[in-house]
């Protein structure tokens, strides 16, 4: 076993778990799936809670639960805290051995439950504890979480460790800023941007308090620091715009809602079609980026040779014209010139060695007809070819100028069909049910806003733009001036160092991210069409701006056109790649992996489970409906253990299956 696995985890009287509870989960060979089995309610959840309990002292699971405001249960059983009286308390634990082949790491973690006098609880967690093995002595290892970031370091955690039922969600409204994240997080480039902002910060000093400037160095130095204010003024001015836009989405999100709460079925129609209809616009908005990225790209490649196209025609009409008259190529040929020379004679019959100007005068005339030959040559083949790549990029340019215009129609059409489902919504009155009408009118009023804010940003952008290259030509301005005066002499070579060293920096780590964006691309491709049940094949782009996008086997794209199921097997196959690409060798447990599919497809997933990451430890947490004969059958020959959770009066018993 190359990878850690997780030997056993073992729970002292935490939340349905009374009393101690060790759970086996050690692994063997081709046997690398655990299944874990049990009622909503039942525990299940609260395993993977426990793990992240220990570890981090969160629980991920409760975390969603009190975002939709329900309670949640003390961490001391409620059984145990029956035993005990107001004022008193009781503790528990949650203990994890971690190794390969044995076991080499127990990370323990303990909790306690006061007993309040009012009737209430209140929870409290210690510190992380690691006994680590040194041979066959175990042994306390101070700085536990040190050892743990090395294992499995808390920003990637949630690749490991996740619930299935969330990553439905997962590809919905403003997926890429997620995708984004998770890409940087698998990265390991914090040490590079923590480098990057110190450079940052070495600069800025060393150009403000290394010296007192005078003169022309001086003004110029204003100038450019006024620039850089005026470039964070415009850059704050965005940042609090987004962060107004992200909350107006978020009031969107709230509203929706609501709605989604009518009885209705007219309006539901609606909702369902406006979902449609936004999951469309935004693949169009996608779409329109890229495709404007595009044309900006093939413009600045193609523009010069659009530009001279004239020039390159009106030069190889010329250079045809002479070769036409005799002039072209030369008349007086190189090799003629080199039997000269090597003859040491002149045409005229001068002795070139006792003429040295002689000499050189045919010298240079060699030099000259072999520039003339060699630059016709060259270019009557070179200029024809470029000639027909200025029409292929014009063409292309015109292509891509023609796809802006049609998707922005697109956009158009889309933008429209919803402004009529909004009128229709707001017009609609449904007695003693869901305010629709004013609850309509608060939305287009919000989207309204967050249409004006857009704008904003689009301009603001435009104008930060322009700064950025203002703040550019001002610091070169003042960077030349220091290089003229000998007493910055020192101060002009370390700001060029630190500017070099930030440009490599910056060049490093677009490669990573590029590295990690291509590998993530091939595991995600491989993990979809392993575990996806349709028999064709799927192509999964991801792109530069973090967008993923499924092509079917006619190349039509999927993304907003998959099912709830498919959703969730694209996300679980993105979070599989992530933990692949992650570089850390942890197991994976994963909470309801099959909570949103059909009974169909379950067959063909549970069929490629067992040859999907095979040297992994993978623990499923599955429902009774999830773990159907059917996929039971399937999954045997590749399951370690298998266990059932029965529960009853607060108490979760863990049994063989």
């Amino acid at each position: 076993m190359n990878n850690l696995q997780i030997f056993d985890i073992e729970l002292k009287d935490y939340r349905q778990y009374k009393g101690t509870v060790r759970i086996d989960l050690k692994i063997d060979g081709d046997q690398h799936i655990n299944i874990i089995e049990g009622q909503n309610g039942a525990g299940k959840s609260n395993l993977l809670n426990a793990i992240t309990l220990c570890f981090y002292n969160e629980e991920t699971h409760l975390e969603t639960q009190e975002e939709q405001g329900l309670e949640s249960d003390p961490l001391v059983n409620k059984r145990r805290l029956d035993e005990i009286n107001e004022g008193e308390s009781a503790s528990g634990y949650v203990e994890v051995t971690l190794g390969k082949d044995e076991p080499k790491y127990i990370f323990t973690r303990e909790f306690r439950t006061a007993k309040r006098e009012d009737g209430d609880f209140s929870d409290a967690t210690g510190d992380l504890r690691l006994r680590q093995k040194f041979q066959q002595d175990w042994r306390d290892v101070p700085n536990p979480h040190t050892r743990l970031s090395e294992i499995l370091p808390t920003r990637v955690h949630e690749y490991f460790l996740f619930d299935g039922e969330q990553l439905d969600d997962f590809f919905d409204k403003r997926y890429t800023d997620r995708v984004e994240s998770a890409i940087l997080d698998v990265s390991h480039i914090e040490l590079l941007n923590r480098s990057l902002d110190h450079i940052d910060t070495v600069r800025t000093e060393l150009e403000r308090t290394s010296t007192e400037y005078e003169g022309e160095a001086k003004r110029k130095r204003e100038k450019y620091e006024e620039a850089e204010d005026k470039l964070e003024d415009l850059e704050s001015r965005e940042e609090e715009y987004e962060r107004d836009i992200r909350d107006a989405n978020d009031r969107l999100d709230e509203i929706d809602e609501k709605l989604a709460g009518s009885s209705d079925p007219e309006v539901q129609r609606k909702l369902e079609r406006r979902e449609n209809l936004n999951d469309r616009l935004d693949e169009k908005r996608d779409d329109l980026v890229e495709k404007r990225a595009e044309v900006a790209e093939n413009f600045a490649e193609a523009g010069a040779l659009i530009y001279n196209e004239d020039a390159l025609r009106f030069t190889l009409e010329q250079l045809e014209e002479l070769e036409n008259q005799g002039q072209l190529p030369p008349k007086i040929q190189d090799w003629f010139l080199d039997q000269l020379l090597d003859r040491g004679e002149c045409i005229c019959g001068a002795e070139l060695e006792d003429d040295e100007e002689k000499r050189e005068h045919l010298e240079e005339l060699r030099k000259e007809v072999a520039v003339i030959t060699e630059g016709n040559i060259e270019g009557k083949i070179e200029i024809p070819h470029l000639l027909s790549q200025a029409d292929d990029s014009l063409n292309a340019l015109l292509q891509g100028v023609g796809d802006i215009t049609g998707i922005e129609d697109d956009i158009e059409g889309i933008e429209r069909q919803l402004r009529d489902i909004s009128k229709e919504l707001e017009g609609k009155e449904i007695p003693e049910d869901v305010d629709v009408a004013q609850l309509e009118q608060q939305r287009s009023e919000i989207e309204e806003r967050i249409r004006q804010m857009r704008e904003e940003v689009g301009q603001l952008r435009g104008e930060i733009e322009q700064q950025e290259q203002k703040v550019k030509d001002r610091r070169q301005a003042w960077q030349e001036e220091l290089e003229k005066e000998e007493k910055y002499e020192v101060l002009a070579k370390k700001i060029s160092f630190i500017d070099d060293s930030e440009e490599e920096m910056q060049e490093i780590r677009a490669e990573i991210l590029k590295e990690v964006r291509n590998e993530t691309e091939e595991y995600l491709n491989q993990y979809f069409n392993d575990l996806i049940w349709k028999d064709e094949n799927y192509d999964v782009e991801l792109t530069d701006e973090y967008q993923v996008k499924v092509f079917g086997p006619s190349g039509e794209k999927k993304l907003g056109s998959l099912s709830a199921g498919e959703r969730q097997v694209l996300a679980l196959s993105f979070m599989s790649a992530l933990s692949k690409i992650s570089g850390f060798s942890a197991p994976l447990v994963i909470d309801t992996p099959l909570g949103r599919i059909s009974s169909r497809p379950k067959r063909r997933i549970a069929q490629n489970l067992p040859d999907y990451l095979q040297d992994t430890q993978i623990t499923f947490l599955m429902t009774d409906e999830e773990y159907s004969q059917e996929v039971q059958a399937m999954l045997k020959p590749s399951i370690a253990h298998e266990y059932r959770l029965n529960y009853e009066k607060d108490v979760t018993q863990v049994n063989d299956r």
